[in-house]
């Protein structure tokens, strides 16, 4: 109450119109536009950002805001921030003049910091607690959401995509690529051997060997790229903006962190190119086909691939 009797009568006119117009929703991409075009309307003169963890980084809620408060999030973690953010509601930031900084969080939680810019101390103060509440639960909502989908859209065991999941997502991501004309790969490698090395072993044994190949994929592939778990011990690979050759040397890569695991594990894959067609069913049925030629190949670690004007061409790995 001290804060707002400081403020003037249009700081709190400005304030209440802002907190009407973002009335608390759980709805992200809705309350964004509206909390912008608030801010520009009510808080002219004041500058104002969310960080969040990656991939989402920096999110300006204010024009120029993301330059404004780069000397305090440059160079600094996010997860480290947060937690220093825990200990104090409203702080200023040293490294930004006018800057102070707020958490942002729900269900006791903390989800993200809101950066704010201005000159006057009191007015900031205000306008983070109106912001603060909707800004929490769009976070919260959008984190239930995350864990929703990971839990029906991911594989148990390897922690990688379900086929179900990327079948609904890679006809939309084919339909982006012809009108992005960009490049993209699909590789489909399988672990033919895998199936014997788990005789040797107890059920349980089995499934923490196969949990780990997940792990190994994830050392290889990009946070663009997706892993799928397709078929039994057959997993595929999407490489976007990736040509044939650039993902057959993630696939050799994926080679030598399997040998980790067990020197037995010697992967076979087929990998097809969206400079060849871009029909989710047809680049996937091309990978399968080129699987096959791997291994009537007869040789171990065969990848079978195609280049533009070349061809079908073999990468064949030394046995160990």
């Amino acid at each position: 109450m001290e804060t707002l009797t400081q403020l003037s009568q249009d700081q709190l006119q400005g304030l209440v119109a802002t907190a009407r117009k973002i009335a608390p929703s759980t709805n992200w991409e809705y309350n964004y536009g509206l909390i912008r075009d608030a801010l520009k309307e009510h808080s002219p003169g004041v500058t104002v950002a969310l960080w969040w963890p990656a991939p989402d980084g920096v999110v300006a809620l204010s024009s120029g805001a993301e330059a404004a408060f780069d000397g305090f999030t440059g160079g600094r973690e996010i997860e480290d921030v947060l937690t220093e953010a825990e200990k104090a509601e409203f702080q200023p930031i040293a490294e930004v003049d006018g800057g102070h900084r707020t958490h942002v969080g729900a269900n006791r939680q903390t989800y993200g910091v809101l950066l704010l810019k201005g000159n006057d101390t009191e007015y900031l103060q205000a306008l983070a607690k109106v912001l603060a509440t909707p800004l929490g639960l769009a976070a919260h909502a959008l984190k239930l959401e995350e864990e929703v989908n990971k839990r029906t859209s991911t594989d148990k065991l390897t922690g990688l995509w379900n086929r179900m999941y990327f079948n609904e997502r890679f006809r939309e991501e084919c339909e982006r690529l012809v009108r992005s004309k960009e490049t993209g790969s699909v590789a489909i490698v399988s672990l033919d051997n895998f199936s014997a090395l788990t005789r040797t072993m107890t059920p349980d044994q089995g499934n923490q060997t196969f949990a780990q190949v997940g792990q190994a994929v994830r050392t290889v592939v990009r946070q663009t790229d997706w892993a799928v778990r397709w078929d039994g011990y057959d997993l595929l690979f999407y490489f976007p903006s990736t040509s044939a050759e650039a993902a057959v040397e993630v696939l050799k890569r994926f080679s030598k962190r399997l040998l980790s695991i067990s020197q037995m594990l010697e992967p076979l894959g087929g990998v097809s190119s969206t400079v060849e067609t871009t029909s989710p069913r047809a680049l996937v049925q091309l990978a399968t086909r080129r699987l096959d030629l791997a291994r009537k190949d007869g040789n171990r670690k065969v990848i079978c691939y195609a280049t533009p004007g070349g061809g079908l061409q073999f990468f064949r790995g030394e046995a160990q």
